[in-house]
């Protein structure tokens, strides 16, 4: 999200948690070089951040749809995709979903977000959005869907889906959200990672036409008409990577590990929990673990996200 400073090096500390084949996040705000960056000129809730932030980025693939996309305009989001773009990031969410080659796998990064802040989507871009939160209405996942199963044609071995979604600041995902999450995976997802809410949310993992396996908390089943057997996972929120908000549950979030084989599917997750700290100089995420000792509110922050997801898949440094 917006950072406010040390725009370059704020992500420095963590790095070495990002160590996967392929590391995706979402870009909670435009990077346009034609607009101002300061928060008084962009006014409450808008967001652009200069393009530092993009070279401080330990990342290979940015989601760019999400309800920040279009605060300084359509010209901004064109300005925001081709600062990505000359980076070298894969870029999701902007008219096309990704799909990215990581070895001998294709994994589909397939993003939607539920809205724009009450701006029009312009004319002349897909922004892919869903209004994931209407709840006095359904929620059509057709295009979802389709977009699914057009992956799969793509040669999509491995596939994402990415929803910005979710109420904000509620420490479980509400079960309107549980239903959309596990309908995405029947429809063939492989991974659903959402974030929004700005605080983290527990997972689920499903078991899809594995009967054996009785759902609990955590854990769903499901049943497609294929009746191939698989494994699937659902990350409802992440929380916050970085941000300016102020207390410990939403400067903290998770950089979540997925593990995948092509002959085994998903085999496995993990989580190493991260926070945005100012305590001696420029903001700049940290390690929560790291910081537990310096503030009392880090270290029962990191002990409510240790009952909240699990220690058993919190990855051992």
């Amino acid at each position: 999200m917006w950072l406010g400073e040390n725009w370059g090096a704020f992500a420095d500390p963590v790095a070495h948690l990002l160590d996967g084949d392929l590391r995706v996040g979402n870009l909670e705000t435009p990077t346009s070089p034609d607009h101002p960056t300061d928060q008084e000129s962009l006014g409450l809730y808008t967001f652009n951040a200069p393009t530092e932030l993009l070279d401080g980025l330990p990342l290979d693939a940015l989601q760019l749809n999400n309800n920040h996309s279009v605060d300084v305009g359509a010209d901004g989001l064109s300005a925001t995709l081709a600062e990505v773009e000359a980076r070298g990031f894969a870029a999701t969410g902007v008219d096309a979903h990704a799909i990215v080659d990581v070895g001998d796998t294709r994994v589909a990064l397939l993003s939607y977000t539920w809205g724009l802040n009450g701006r029009d989507e312009p004319a002349d871009r897909d922004l892919f959005v869903v209004p994931f939160g209407h709840l006095d209405e359904e929620i059509d996942l057709a295009g979802v869907a389709a977009d699914v199963a057009g992956a799969r044609e793509a040669g999509a071995d491995l596939v994402v889906v990415m929803p910005h979604w979710g109420f904000e600041y509620e420490y479980y995902a509400d079960p309107h959200f549980l239903v959309l999450g596990r309908a995405m995976v029947a429809a063939g997802a492989d991974l659903v990672v959402g974030h929004g809410p700005h605080v983290v949310q527990p997972p689920e993992w499903c078991r899809v036409n594995q009967p054996e396996h009785v759902p609990g908390v955590g854990a769903c089943s499901l049943r497609t008409e294929d009746g191939e057997p698989r494994d699937a996972a659902i990350l409802y929120s992440l929380g916050n990577f970085d941000t300016m908000q102020p207390t410990a549950a939403v400067r903290t979030g998770i950089v979540a590990t997925v593990s995948w084989s092509p002959d085994a599917g998903l085999t496995g997750l993990g989580w190493d929990a991260v926070t945005t700290v100012a305590l001696d100089g420029p903001r700049e995420v940290r390690p929560l673990d790291d910081i537990i000792d310096e503030d009392v509110d880090y270290l029962l922050e990191q002990r409510r996200l240790g009952e909240h997801l699990g220690e058993h898949w919190k990855r051992a440094r």
